[in-house]
């Protein structure tokens, strides 16, 4: 049963530096076609919506839209789902995109978690991303959701960027727990392929943090949080009691999701496809009456079901893995036990998860898979 929906807005106001997510600048004509072409595929997909638990507005910057695009969308949304059995919907937003009308169109259409990109409380480094937002916006845009009664917030945060000290981080970290939000998200910085951080890189003007500093920055990380009474309950990811993204684990439990929107990726009975990632492209499929899916691809379910259980503290369980797909795990893949001597993987009754240290290696073993 399909229970998940994933909603892609494609526009930001300006590109961070470091950011390869599908994402363009784009006029605000160019912004109200996609709405309408979205729009239209929503309704081609209404029939499939009456089960959705988890709706999840991402991009881009969802809150690029002007207020009467979003509030034009939101009511759609509203129109095709059964919006009594939505349990969490996630819009994401820019501490500076947050006002009280946009707050007020949050609640009015039932959105009732924020999931803000933060990144860093720091200037410096907020303009060397290419952030446009302060640490003031970050605090004013907390105060507008909590009065508008949006109480559920999440803020993205990135560590190990360059040059940042780790005094500059525990500041960092002291400045997000000052917000007492239930949820945040810790990221190590990744330098991507087609970024401008990339390009920077190639040039040498700037360095990726010191291996054994960005591991020290990580356990900063995990320690602190988690003595302020959040639960570390994903590679990198906290929350307080009962406040775990509901839509995210329905990634990392692989099970069926449906992404809107162009760029967008669905899991559907063990079938992956992509929408047509050019924007205009898919504008102009749906306004011609035709659907913007590009792909279809069979997965291999036990693998992802690895690759995703294994981001989660609790890891996986063998038993139930190994009687879904009738296998011998250990079998299949013996150097799980290699992992296992080598304290990287620890099995403890019938869960098969990262160890503290091994949570820093976890690329060596998804690898296998």
């Amino acid at each position: 049963m399909l229970t998940a929906l994933y909603i892609h807005i494609p526009f930001c106001d300006q590109i961070c530096t470091y950011c390869d997510f599908h994402k363009e600048m784009a006029t605000q004509g160019k912004k109200s076609r996609y709405v309408y072409a979205l729009i239209k595929e929503l309704e081609h997909y209404k029939n499939k919506l009456q089960h959705i638990k988890t709706i999840y507005i991402g991009g881009g910057t969802p809150t690029s839209l002007d207020e009467e695009l979003l509030s034009l969308l939101l009511k759609k949304i509203n129109s095709v789902v059964n919006m009594r059995n939505v349990q969490e919907y996630t819009i994401e937003a820019n501490p500076n995109d947050i006002t009280d009308r946009k707050a007020f169109l949050f609640f009015r259409y039932g959105i009732n978690r924020v999931s803000m990109g933060v990144q860093t409380f720091n200037q410096k480094h907020l303009d060397f991303l290419g952030r446009a937002h302060t640490k003031e916006d970050i605090y004013h845009g907390v105060r507008i959701l909590q009065n508008s009664q949006v109480t559920n917030i999440n803020i993205d945060m990135i560590f190990s960027l360059p040059n940042q000290t780790i005094e500059e981080l525990k500041e960092d970290i002291e400045h997000a727990l000052e917000l007492d939000i239930p949820h945040i998200s810790y990221y190590s910085l990744i330098f991507e392929e087609k970024t401008k951080l990339y390009h920077l890189y190639e040039q040498k003007k700037v360095n990726a943090t010191d291996e054994d500093l960005e591991a020290l920055m990580y356990n900063t990380v995990i320690d602190s949080i988690k003595e302020s009474g959040y639960t570390h309950y994903e590679i990198s990811n906290f929350s307080k009691t009962g406040y775990e993204s509901k839509h995210n684990m329905v990634y990392w439990k692989n099970k069926d999701y449906l992404g809107l929107g162009s760029g967008s990726h669905s899991l559907l009975e063990n079938k992956r496809f992509f929408n047509e990632r050019n924007v205009r492209k898919y504008i102009e499929n749906l306004e011609n009456g035709d659907l913007p899916t590009r792909e279809f691809e069979e997965i291999e379910p036990l693998r992802e079901e690895l690759i995703m259980g294994l981001r989660l503290l609790n890891g996986v369980n063998i038993k139930d893995i190994e009687f879904k797909y009738n296998v011998s795990l250990f079998k299949l893949y013996p150097e799980l036990n290699d992992f296992i001597d080598k304290k990287i993987l620890q099995l403890d009754k019938h869960n098969l998860y990262f160890t503290r240290d091994g949570l820093l290696l976890g690329n060596l073993v998804f690898g296998i898979f």
